[in-house]
């Protein structure tokens, strides 16, 4: 079978997810092409970054691209490529309509994808301002191609956010907590979105509301296709989606694999002892130290909940918080500790090895693979429990507290530090998603279709 994926990434966050399930086809005799809008790809397999021209060992149907279009014009699409990204950003933020744009390089990347003659298409996030999804979606309806599709988040049906979750304030006791019966969620994509009140959460619009158009149009372009597989990475999501207008088509709930290859307690010293003092950790003496990671930290991640639990820990905690900005690290009040992107995996291994408790006070999450790349590293978790968080995390390798309520928080914190979980039950709940255990449910959706 010739499979293509498409995704924004190829190598970060949702990227990782896509290139494993591509290494997991190739390693089962299937053909596969990850087409993505941007960063560097993965080694060992057939890519495309949209906007350029077909490379890697695949076996092409057709001519190689490189008797029909000289090097000159590819270079030069290569280029567009990369200021049409910023150009269709830009007017998403004026206009509202993220992923409405970039109608030339994705006429330029559909015939490349012809090349490759796909016989499935698995989409994964089609927003991030590289492709002009109509374009996209009318390529697959027009050929009939099946198509499965992992959604990572909520942007495919609502009229705007990837996330409805609205980011509520830390409160410092339980006093203060919301009461349960007030939503803090979004819940118009049930029925139609307008008025939106979150329009300025990614992907961000400055000046205009056309909620309630994206939505219809997304409704008409995205229901139109006739072979259509829907995928959640976790129950929640699923039960989400099936309340949306995707109810007519069915929906799988296949978890996102982690590779243990990578991501497993680190045994080298040197590189432990070269990580903590690269990152500062070597100053902390006898605190307690609580990791918290993230690729992007916008306020649904729970940064300023973080500063809050930090406050209430006190002297013999640190509260570490990596893939912070410049400015966000500037930012950071003192007794926290800043940490940028880690340069390798393997760092990061080592600092979740290296903590005493991983914790995420996210707002909302599909998934929350950090949690499970710490417990694969052999340590505890914590997270609020909402969304689907709490279907990773059981008694046996962690905790979840309430959303919002910081008091439990560091009274959980307390307690986990002071009575740990065991590391080889957090390894093994890490195993139950390994690429085996969830990826063997795409070969077999694939087959189906």
């Amino acid at each position: 079978m010739r499979i293509a994926h498409i995704n924004v990434t190829a190598n970060l966050s949702t990227g990782r997810i896509a290139a494993g399930l591509c290494r997991y086809a190739q390693n089962a005799g299937h053909k596969v092409l990850l087409c993505y809008g941007r960063g560097p790809a993965p080694t060992g397999i057939p890519s495309l970054r949209i906007g350029d021209t077909l490379r890697g060992p695949m076996d092409l149907a057709a001519q190689p691209l490189k008797k029909l279009l000289s090097s000159t014009t590819a270079a030069v699409m290569g280029t567009a490529s990369k200021l049409g990204v910023y150009l269709h950003g830009g007017l998403s933020r004026l206009t509202d309509r993220s992923g409405f744009y970039s109608s030339q390089t994705t006429r330029y990347f559909l015939t490349q994808l012809d090349k490759f003659q796909p016989e499935l298409v698995h989409l994964h996030n089609l927003h991030g301002y590289y492709l002009n999804v109509p374009m996209v979606i009318d390529y697959l309806r027009e050929r009939d191609i099946p198509v499965v599709w992992t959604l990572h988040d909520s942007w495919p049906y609502t009229g705007h956010c990837a996330y409805y979750h609205f980011p509520i304030p830390p409160c410092l006791s339980a006093a203060d907590r919301p009461d349960a019966s007030v939503p803090t969620a979004c819940l118009r994509w049930q029925k139609g979105c307008s008025s939106c009140p979150l329009k300025k959460t990614y992907p961000t619009s400055w000046l205009l509301d056309q909620s309630s158009r994206n939505y219809m149009d997304k409704w008409t372009l995205f229901t139109s296709l006739r072979r259509l597989a829907l995928a959640t990475p976790s129950r929640w999501l699923a039960g989400e989606v099936k309340r949306s207008f995707f109810s007519q088509y069915p929906v799988h709930h296949l978890p996102n694999g982690l590779d243990l290859s990578q991501f497993r307690p680190c045994g080298d010293e040197r590189l432990m002892q070269r990580t903590a003092i690269r990152y500062g950790l070597d100053q902390l003496g006898d605190r307690r130290l609580v990791l918290s990671v993230a690729a992007v930290w916008d306020e649904r991640k729970g940064l300023s909940h973080l500063t809050a639990l930090s406050q209430q820990l006190g002297s013999g905690y640190c509260v570490a918080v990596v893939g912070l900005t410049e400015k966000q690290q500037k930012a950071l009040p003192a007794g926290m500790l800043a940490i940028p992107h880690t340069a390798t995996v393997e760092e990061l291994c080592a600092l979740y090895t290296i903590a005493d408790l991983y914790i995420s006070l996210s707002q909302g999450e599909t998934m929350g693979m950090t949690l499970l790349e710490s417990m694969a590293c052999g340590t505890q978790v914590l997270c609020y429990h909402t969304t689907a968080m709490p279907e990773l995390v059981t008694p046996e390798c962690g905790e979840s507290v309430p959303v919002g309520d910081i008091a439990a928080a560091a009274d959980a914190v307390r307690r986990l530090c002071d009575e740990p979980k065991d590391p080889f039950a957090c390894m093994e709940q890490a195993a139950r998603y390994s690429p085996e255990n969830c990826y063997r449910g795409y070969l077999e959706l694939y087959e189906q279709l």
